[in-house]
């Protein structure tokens, strides 16, 4: 999973670009930093983000500028995404330093910008992701094609990765394998992630497979599985009449 991260003094920005972040990116892709200095001891911590949604102007002043430099200092990779309400003020500024710049948003931020920021985010993702993962089980190690796999399961310490012809074991935490899988993989079920490609029909309790396997939502997650499944389902048609 893409994670990002949207820093802002201004809640409703916050709001904003984190509902956008989890339609699109998957649900928990996106946090959140009321306060510059908080992001900066995140990413001093090791947490690591695709792109930053900085807001430039905190306290009259340009600290947002400032930050996205120390951020290219620390994490060179990190794409920003400045946000503004003073666009003539710092059009010019954000070139005189050094930072990783992909995108300007003028507040209030319209939603299409946003998502169009989003989706160029998701794309170069895909773009450069490998197309299998690679797992460790008793000192062998397997590549399996993300598109082969149907769904995941962990049972205690075991993640069962179920595909169109076998399963394979691999002895780690089902969370951290999702961070690995490409968009089209959603987590259902704190014991479950299935590929969307795969979903035959889907209800309020469960997802039927096109193998005719029955996975559970837990309620918990129901509301997210079926935004994040809806969105996904609609680019697909969308993409297909292109």
């Amino acid at each position: 999973m893409i994670r990002v991260a949207v820093c802002s003094d201004d809640s409703m920005v916050l709001e904003q670009v984190q509902k956008a972040a989890d339609r699109i990116l998957g649900a928990g892709s996106c946090d959140r930093y009321g306060e510059i200095c908080s992001l900066l001891m995140a990413l001093d911590d090791g947490w690591t983000y695709r792109a930053v949604f900085l807001d430039i102007r905190w306290d009259k002043k340009a600290k947002g500028i400032d930050a996205a430099e120390k951020i290219f200092r620390v994490e060179p990779e990190t794409k920003i995404i400045y946000m503004t309400a003073y666009p003539r003020q710092y059009i010019q500024q954000i070139f005189f330093t050094s930072a990783n710049v992909n995108g300007f948003l003028i507040k209030p931020i319209d939603d299409a910008l946003l998502e169009k920021n989003l989706w160029k985010l998701r794309d170069a993702e895909q773009k450069e992701a490998p197309n299998s993962l690679m797992i460790r089980y008793k000192s062998t190690i397997y590549s399996i094609r993300f598109d082969e796999i149907l769904y995941l399961e962990s049972v205690g310490h075991v993640v069962i990765i179920h595909t169109r012809t076998e399963e394979h074991n691999c002895y780690s935490r089902l969370d951290k394998l999702y961070e690995r899988l490409p968009e089209y993989f959603i987590q259902c079920h704190k014991s479950y992630v299935v590929n969307m490609n795969e979903i035959r029909r889907m209800d309020k309790s469960q997802v039927l497979m096109g193998d005719e396997t029955k996975i559970p939502i837990s309620k918990t997650r129901y509301q997210a599985t079926k935004n994040r499944y809806g969105c996904y389902a609609e680019q697909i048609r969308m993409t297909s009449r292109q």
